[in-house]
C-alpha cells in the first residue's frame, strides 16, 4: 500500500476504566506466565497511552504500577511481520509502570516505562534528555566485520555518560540507516533489536527512514547495490535482484504516529510524524521517499508547515536522514548529482525545509547520512551549496565581528531569540551524526581538501589533523539536555567523553 497508512485495528484497553474494577472481569486474566519474546519494544509511548509490540508465541500482556501486581490486561492483534501488538491507553502522565508479555502478574525487573509528562509541562526533574544516534545500523552488517561491535561501543559511551549525573535518557532517536545492508526484518533483528534490549524496553524508538532501509536500488541497468533506491514508492523494496518487490520492513516493524497519536498533527502516514515529549516537539521527515516524488514532497511540506504553526513547545528538534549541509566523505551536499542524482535529497531538504525551519521556530536539526561528525553556526537563510555562506547567514555573532561567528560553547551560548532579526526564532543549528556504526577514515568520492571542511560548520578542537577541519571523523553519538531556559547538545565519544558542545538559551 503505497505511504503506508496504518489502518490496522488495535486491542486497546483504558487502565483507568479497568483498575477500577474490583479482581473480577478482565483482572483475573493475569495469572499466566512470562513468556521469551524474539523483539520486544515500546512505540508510541505518551503522557497517557503506550503501544507494547513483540514477536513470539505471546497472545496477551499485562500492565500495572506495582511490578509484582499487574492488573490490567490485554488480548494483543497480530500485525504485520507476525508482531502482535496491544495499546493499552488511560494512563496517567509520568507514572512508571511494569509489565509482562504473556499474562503474568509479575513482571520482570527491566520491563517498564515511564509516561510522558503532559504536553506543555515540564518533566518532574525539569530536564527532557534525548540519546540521537545515526547510521548505527552495522550491528546487522554482516558483509563489514570491520565495523563489527562499533554500534555497541557508541552505546557504552552514551552509557557512560549519562551514569556520571545518574540522569537517564527520555526519548530514543535513530537518525535512518538504522539496518544494514538492506534494512531487512534479519538486518533490524541484528542491529536493533539484538542490540539495544534494554533500552527498547523501556524507552519508545522513534526513527526516521534512511536510504539502507530501501533495500537495493540499481545504480545502472545491470548493478544493484544496497541503499541506492531512487523510488519513493516503499512497497518497491527489495533485498535481491530478481525478487519480487513488497513493502519495506521499517514500516511493517514499525507503528509510528499517524494521527497525532502521541502529540502533533496527523500526518497520514508513517513516513514522516511529528510527538510532544513534555516541553519538547519533535518531528521526523522523510528525505528518501518522500522527497523523491514533487507530490509528497509537497504534501510533507505542507503538513510540516500546519504541524510547526500549531506548535508552541518551547524547543523544537527536526530529525531526518540525509543532511543539507555535509562534507562527509562519499556525502557532499554540493555534488548531490553524482551517482545518478543519488544524493539529490540533500539538495532538496536544504532547499525546500530550511525556509520553513527558519521561520517557524526549529531550534535544531539533526541527520545522518555522512558518517562523521559535523556541526553548524547558528544558522538561518542558506539554501545555496557551501560557497553562497557568508557572514549574513550568522546573525550570532562574537562582538559583532563578522569573521568571529559565535561558537555555542562556553560564554559563546546563542539566544533563542535572534538579537539582530526582530526577537524572532529564525535560526537554527544543523548537525551530522551518521557516526552511530562506523566513521568513515578517508574522503571517499569527496575531495580529500574539502572533507569535513563545509564552511557553515565550526572547526572541532578535539579534531587531530592540522590545520583542524570542520568535523571529527570518530563514532559517537549525540545527548541533547532540553530543559525551561536552556537546550544542551553534546557529541559523546566511544569512550564517553565530551568533544563537542552548544548551548541555546531562551
Amino acid at each position: 500500500m503505497s505511504g503506508r497508512i496504518l489502518i490496522t485495528a488495535l486491542s486497546v484497553i483504558s487502565l483507568l476504566a479497568l483498575s477500577a474494577c474490583s479482581d473480577g472481569g478482565n483482572n483475573r486474566k493475569c495469572k499466566g506466565e512470562e513468556v521469551p519474546t524474539e523483539r520486544l519494544f515500546l512505540q508510541q509511548l505518551s503522557d497517557t497511552s503506550v503501544v507494547i509490540k513483540w514477536r513470539g508465541a505471546a497472545t496477551a500482556a499485562c500492565i500495572g504500577t506495582l511490578q509484582d501486581t499487574l492488573k490490567v490486561y490485554a488480548d494483543a492483534t497480530v500485525t504485520e511481520g507476525d508482531h502482535k501488538q496491544v495499546t493499552f491507553t488511560g494512563l496517567l502522565p509520568e507514572v512508571t509502570y511494569f509489565y509482562s508479555i504473556g499474562g503474568a502478574r509479575q513482571a520482570p525487573a527491566d520491563q517498564y516505562f515511564t509516561t510522558h509528562p503532559q504536553p506543555g509541562s515540564l518533566p518532574a526533574d525539569g530536564n527532557t534528555r534525548i540519546w540521537l544516534i545515526g547510521d548505527s545500523g552495522t550491528g546487522g552488517d554482516d558483509e563489514r566485520e570491520d565495523h563489527e561491535g562499533e554500534a555497541l561501543e557508541v552505546l557504552a559511551g552514551m552509557q557512560a555518560y549519562t551514569a556520571r549525573d545518574g540522569e537517564p535518557v527520555d526519548v530514543f532517536l535513530m537518525l535512518g540507516d538504522n539496518a544494514y545492508d538492506v534494512g531487512s526484518d534479519f538486518n533490524f533483528q541484528q542491529a536493533v533489536f539484538e542490540t539495544y534490549p534494554t533500552l527498547l524496553k523501556r524507552l519508545a524508538l522513534w526513527p526516521t527512514i534512511g536510504n539502507h532501509e530501501m533495500g537495493l536500488g540499481f545504480l545502472n541497468p545491470t548493478v544493484a547495490l544496497p541503499g541506492f533506491s531512487q523510488s519513493p514508492d516503499p512497497d518497491s523494496w527489495i533485498e535481491d535482484t530478481g525478487a519480487t518487490p513488497r513493502g519495506m520492513p521499517y514500516l511493517d516493524i514499525f507503528t509510528l504516529p499517524t494521527n497525532g497519536e502521541a502529540g502533533g498533527v496527523p500526518s497520514g502516514t508513517e513516513q514522516y510524524y511529528s510527538f510532544d515529549y513534555g516541553r519538547v516537539h519533535i518531528v521526523s521527515l522523510d528525505s528518501q521517499l518522500s522527497a523523491r516524488d514533487p507530490d509528497q514532497l509537497s504534501a510533507m511540506k505542507s503538513w510540516l508547515i500546519e504541524d510547526l504553526s500549531s506548535n508552541d513547545a518551547d524547543w523544537t528538534i527536526v530529525i531526518f536522514h540525509h543532511p543539507p549541509y555535509s562534507k562527509g566523505a562519499n556525502h557532499d551536499s554540493d555534488d548531490t548529482e553524482k551517482l545518478g542524482g543519488f544524493d539529490m535529497p540533500q539538495q532538496w531538504m536544504r532547499e525546500q525545509f530550511v525556509p520553513v525551519f527558519d521561520q517557524y521556530g526549529v531550534d535544531v536539526v539533526y541527520n545522518g547520512h555522512s558518517h562523521s561528525y559535523e556541526r553548524s553556526f547558528y544558522l538561518t537563510n542558506l539554501t545555496g551549496k557551501s560557497d553562497t555562506y557568508s557572514a549574513a547567514n550568522n546573525a550570532e555573532l562574537v562582538d559583532g565581528n563578522p569573521n568571529r561567528p559565535a561558537s555555542g560553547r562556553g560564554t559563546e551560548e546563542y539566544r533563542q531569540l535572534s538579537p539582530t532579526s526582530g526577537g524572532v526564532d529564525d535560526r537554527v543549528v544543523y548537525t551530522v551524526t551518521g557516526n552511530g556504526g562506523k566513521a568513515d577514515s578517508s574522503s571517499g568520492l569527496t575531495e580529500a581538501s574539502q572533507w569535513l571542511r563545509h564552511p557553515a560548520m565550526i572547526e572541532q578542537p578535539a579534531d587531530t589533523v592540522q590545520p583542524r577541519r570542520r568535523g571529527l571523523a570518530v563514532i559517537g553519538s549525540v545527548v541533547v539536555d532540553a530543559g525551561p531556559e536552556r537546550l544542551r547538545a553534546h557529541f559523546i565519544d566511544a569512550e564517553g567523553e565530551v568533544l563537542d558542545s552548544f548551548t541555546i538559551t531562551r
